[in-house]
């Protein structure tokens, strides 16, 4: 499983239909947006680190902001959705009633997967908060994730005991917030670090106690 974005940024890439100086442009663009912000970029050091003239970035793009929303676009539409998918895909059948431990892997690997992929999940959020039209491609990509196998493994352990009678989308919320209580701090505080298998752990023994019938 493929769980570098900018590995998968370069896929997207390679699928549409653009020149070689415009998929440069893009993964170096990517690249400085999430090492630097976006404030903090120019369109030169973008056209160095492209190994392009500053005018071929301006002849491809109107300006700083259109050059982002290119970038951030094929991360929405196709990074997102194919990382959630290989998630999915993944999540292996329970052996046991056991909830606990499989909330544990799963948030463990949510959450090690925002650090792995860190500098850019941070200038992601950070443009959805004050872009509109970025904020409203995620809203309409997050609400086609596949959580349909997801769902089926909280009616396993719905059934065997293990998890309250609640709605998928109750649970989800939950799990979600408990994560974020720990990695929110992490895009804002680029110093700041976390023990992923402690954190996992902690927030799954917090969230159990609220979770169980």
């Amino acid at each position: 499983m493929n769980n570098n974005i900018s590995s998968l940024f370069v896929e997207s890439l390679n699928e549409l239909n653009i020149s070689e100086r415009q998929k440069s442009v893009l993964q170096a663009s990517l690249t400085l947006f999430s090492e630097q912000g976006f404030e903090n970029t120019s369109t030169t050091e973008i056209a160095q680190l492209a190994g392009v003239a500053v005018g071929t970035v301006y002849q491809q793009f109107n300006n700083k902001e259109g050059l982002l929303q290119a970038v951030l676009e094929p991360v929405i539409t196709e990074v997102i959705p194919k990382v959630a998918s290989e998630f999915a895909n993944g999540i292996q059948a329970p052996q046991g009633p056991n909830f606990t431990e499989f909330l544990q892997n799963i948030m463990q690997d949510r959450m090690q997967f925002v650090i792995d992929n860190l500098p850019q999940i941070r200038i992601l959020v950070r443009e959805t908060m004050v872009n509109q039209k970025i904020r409203n491609q995620m809203k309409m990509e997050l609400a086609k994730l596949p959580f349909a196998k997801l769902k089926e493994l909280f009616v396993y352990y719905q059934e065997q005991g293990q998890l309250v009678d609640w709605e998928f989308s109750r649970i989800l919320r939950a799990i979600i917030g408990a994560m974020c209580s720990y990695l929110v701090p992490l895009i804002f505080e680029p110093n700041k670090t976390i023990d992923v298998a402690k954190a996992s752990q902690d927030a799954a023994e917090t969230l159990i106690k609220g979770l169980k019938p």
